[in-house]
């Protein structure tokens, strides 16, 4: 190669571009694209790590909800059947309650009624005897007799009579039939029975009925300076 062909072809070569070295304006683009890449990491729009991270997390914590809901369910059934069984004990004690009650009342009612009927037996042999053909205080002796009987069977029992001859008014022993004059008690006090009244303990088993009196004949409304009533 003579010296001009050689100097025309590194006149060449200087005038031609190079194909391998780097275009500053290419560089320059991807450059520009990191920030805009980075802000929409930042904005959450095309977060594809973040997004995996909280489909994990949810992932995580629906097993822990169903889990719970499950326990909360079993924990309500155990407390369904307790109160179930406690029902059913209470029902039950409530009829074995009511049933021993029962068996109570009966034997005492057995017992009451057999001393009845011996006192019955007698009333019978009673009527059996005719009053015309017997002496009557001897009769009559009996039929206290038997009297007496029911007296002691009241009073075994705890029944006893209501006092109410001679004293105040009660309405929670007495029930009064009607008032009348009376010369022996004041206005107010009980002068006769009609029915005698029983009770058992502190409760009434069955009210007197009295006859009450308003107060001795002939009196006025009218009294004197002592204040005691005067007669007309």
């Amino acid at each position: 190669m003579t010296k001009n062909d050689k100097n025309k072809s590194e006149s060449t070569d200087h005038g031609r571009p190079n194909e391998s070295r780097p275009d500053p304006d290419a560089v320059t683009g991807e450059e520009d694209l990191l920030p805009m890449i980075e802000s929409q990491n930042e904005t959450g729009e095309t977060v594809g790590g973040e997004e995996a991270e909280l489909s994990t997390e949810e992932t995580d914590e629906q097993p822990v909800t169903a889990k719970g809901e499950e326990e909360t369910k079993v924990k309500e059934e155990i407390d369904l059947d307790r109160f179930l069984r406690l029902a059913a004990e209470f029902d039950n004690y409530k009829k074995r309650t009511a049933r021993e009650f029962g068996d109570v009342v009966k034997r005492a009612n057995f017992r009451i009624l057999r001393e009845l009927v011996e006192i019955i037996d007698n009333f019978e042999r009673a009527l059996q005897v005719d009053p015309a053909d017997s002496d009557g205080a001897a009769y009559r002796k009996g039929v206290e007799l038997i009297y007496g009987q029911v007296g002691d069977l009241l009073a075994k029992e705890g029944v006893t009579p209501i006092d109410s001859v001679g004293r105040p008014f009660d309405p929670n022993f007495q029930e009064a039939l009607v008032q009348m004059e009376s010369d022996e008690y004041d206005e107010g006090i009980v002068c006769q029975e009609a029915q005698k009244g029983y009770r058992i303990g502190d409760k009434v088993l069955r009210h007197a009925r009295v006859i009450v009196s308003n107060g001795r004949k002939g009196r006025t409304e009218t009294g004197d300076a002592t204040g005691e009533k005067t007669e007309e």
